[in-house]
């Protein structure tokens, strides 16, 4: 209510008593004119009255009612004569006062209310906001305490030849400029160096890989194997890894549950037999979390996993002992998956390029339970690689027959490619991005502002902040899918009320990641109905603007690398990653240089499905301009 109005109501009730006084007058002998009426002056005193005369009985003046003085009220005010002046009528009115009277009520404007309860909405999510983000800061403050003192980096590598890219180093083997051999055991002693401080790799088959790699050098060396074969077998003599959970014959396959115990891999996944038949050496496998379902790597079975960059932080989940190894140059490429972020997520914490291919184009089979037979599924084996020259190789390696179905020998024009961005999705639940991640995208945004011939536009499309209720949704669609059951190695079915009891007794044979997840499946369903119209709305909304020459610059994460366990505290931060695992979309993860602490940063470069070829050109050409990969310890020059 505005302040005229509290002056508009005082003046209007204030003004009935002169009123009354003024009928009172005129109602007693010898003051029947109002004092400027023209006549004779009036009496000095009263006149004698009879007896116990009492003056005449009058009519009381009524006293108008406040809510009749609307501006719209042209009812007379029986208090005043036509000829008497009154209050001046005013416009002003309060607006609280029309809902005094049932007509006005329903003459309220919906809209108006409805306005207000967006407004509402809009203030508590900006307090909500800047609650979460210094809660956020709060939560490394306390957790820095304990572990900066503790900080640990990995040491510069004794043989520069780690530091080279998978393209390179074969190159070099079919110029007989290096031997397999060599190649082979400069990874396998850079892993000897550094895992003790990182616990990335689990298992291993060094002999078998020294072997394999000196037998390679013997049919090099006799003349059996010629350009053409290089050209056949891009990998030829070069090493590789795989998550544990990727079956390996004779491996460790345990998928870090207590009930796989001691558990190895009975065949080779496809996408592993797809690699060694491309001339690749597999040398060892690397940590995962509990079924592959969180965004650090940890388990009972082999611990915790570290970043190469600080020690005591998050390498990301679920391909993290494989971002931890290839960025701390103990493997030149790896095997990855990914359901809901398991590439991007490790990818980005450690430093590295991962590309999440078009869903359901590489086989499933040997990836954890997964037969390979399945339909429809959010679940991509991709590539994770130092330098984005060895995506399109390894990426078409793992495709097999399926590599005609993109467009990956495709000469991308960058000048033909539409730039658009996010710069923060407005996900209620993603905690708010700090500065040096707002700063990382809007270089890429400035880059390609200053070098395409159209500038990169804003993308604003509300259904993105429901990344992570769509994503819940689809992967509780995935074929065969039951937590509780393959919690058990598919021998029975966990009762989640009775492990979380079991864990708060310290007596359960899974970490607090297998218990949020198990929390997770006790909350009510998403609406499937809403959930597959946001997901079609969605897709056609990001497909009519990404089409097949466009992209879109969507963040990682709200910060760099976390403290260990603190992703436990804000868990649905990988709905930046897991929003496009539902929509099936092409995303390359890219790393653009570290931080003021020596953190790397990276955002994702999104393209629609089968346009995967613009998603990592662009991605090399991020690197071009900006460095791409930076190693964990100086490198001399």
């Amino acid at each position: 209510m505005q302040i005229a109005d509290v002056f508009s109501i005082g003046i209007r009730s204030g003004r009935q008593f002169p009123k009354r006084q003024r009928a009172f007058q005129r109602a007693r002998p010898g003051c029947s004119k109002s004092d400027n009426e023209p006549g004779p002056s009036k009496p000095t005193t009263v006149p004698d009255l009879p007896k116990r005369t009492m003056v005449p009985d009058l009519p009381k003046p009524t006293r108008v009612p406040r809510a009749r003085t609307f501006q719209n009220d042209n009812r007379p005010d029986p208090s005043k004569t036509d000829n008497e002046p009154g209050p001046p009528k005013t416009n002003i009115r309060p607006d609280f006062l029309h809902l005094r009277r049932a007509d006005d009520i329903k003459r309220a404007s919906s809209q108006d209310v409805i306005d207000l309860i967006r407004q509402l909405k809009t203030i508590a999510l900006i307090m909500f906001a800047y609650i979460r983000y210094y809660f956020d800061l709060l939560i490394d403050k306390i957790f820095g305490l304990y572990y900066n003192s503790r900080v640990k980096q990995v040491p510069k590598p004794p043989n520069k030849l780690v530091l080279e890219s998978a393209t390179s180093l074969v190159q070099k083997i079919r110029k007989r400029e290096l031997t397999s051999e060599e190649v082979v055991r400069a990874f396998i002693d850079r892993i000897h160096q550094v895992n003790s401080l990182l616990n990335a790799v689990v298992d291993e088959r060094f002999d078998e890989a020294i072997e394999d790699a000196q037998n390679l050098d013997k049919e090099i060396a006799a003349g059996n194997v010629s350009d053409e074969d290089f050209h056949r077998k891009p990998f030829l003599g070069i090493p590789f890894t795989t998550k544990e959970s990727t079956s390996v014959k004779g491996l460790s396959n345990t998928f870090g549950i207590l009930n796989r115990k001691n558990e190895k891999g009975e065949f080779d996944a496809e996408v592993i037999q797809l690699m060694k038949n491309a001339g690749g050496i597999l040398i060892a496998v690397t940590n995962v979390p509990q079924l592959n379902l969180w965004q650090e790597t940890s388990n009972p079975i082999y611990g915790v996993t570290n970043n190469p960059y600080n020690t005591t932080r998050n390498v990301g989940g679920s391909s993290g002992g494989e971002g931890s190894v290839i960025a701390a140059c103990g493997s030149p490429v790896g095997i990855g998956t990914d359901i809901g972020g398991s590439l991007r997520i490790p990818a980005f914490m450690c430093g590295i390029f991962a590309h999440k291919s078009t869903c359901n184009l590489i086989s499933t089979n040997g990836l954890t339970y997964r037969t390979g037979k399945e339909k429809e599924t959010m679940v991509v084996a991709g590539p994770m690689t130092k330098y984005s020259e060895d995506i399109i190789p390894m990426f078409k390696v793992l495709l097999g027959e399926n590599v005609s179905k993109l467009k990956l020998d495709e000469n991308v024009n960058l000048k033909d490619i539409k730039v658009y961005y996010v710069t923060d999705p407005k996900d209620p639940l993603v905690s708010p991005m700090r500065e040096e991640m707002n700063k990382t995208m809007l270089k890429v945004v400035r880059h390609f502002s200053q070098t395409l011939p159209e500038e990169p536009e804003l993308l604003n499309i509300e259904e993105l902040r429901y990344g992570g209720k769509l994503w819940r949704y689809w992967m509780t669609q995935e074929p065969n899918a039951n937590f509780n059951r393959d919690l058990t190695n598919r021998e029975g079915e966990v009762n989640s009320l009775v492990e979380l009891l079991k864990f708060c007794i310290r007596i359960s044979d899974y970490n607090i990641a297998v218990m949020l997840n198990l929390i997770n499946g006790l909350l009510p369903n998403e609406n499937a109905e809403w959930v597959k119209e946001i997901t079609n709305t969605l897709h056609n909304k990001l497909t009519a603007r990404l089409g097949t020459t466009g992209v879109l610059i969507y963040p990682s994460a709200p910060w760099p690398a976390s403290y260990h366990h603190t992703a436990v505290l804000r868990p649905w931060n990988l709905n930046l990653f897991a929003i496009w695992n539902a929509l099936k979309f092409a995303v390359t993860q890219v790393p653009l240089g570290l931080s003021e602490e020596g953190l790397p940063l990276g955002v994702q470069v999104v393209a629609a499905p089968y346009q995967d070829h613009l998603a990592i050109a662009v991605a090399k050409e991020l690197e071009k301009t900006f460095g791409g990969y930076v190693p964990p310890f100086k490198v001399d020059k």
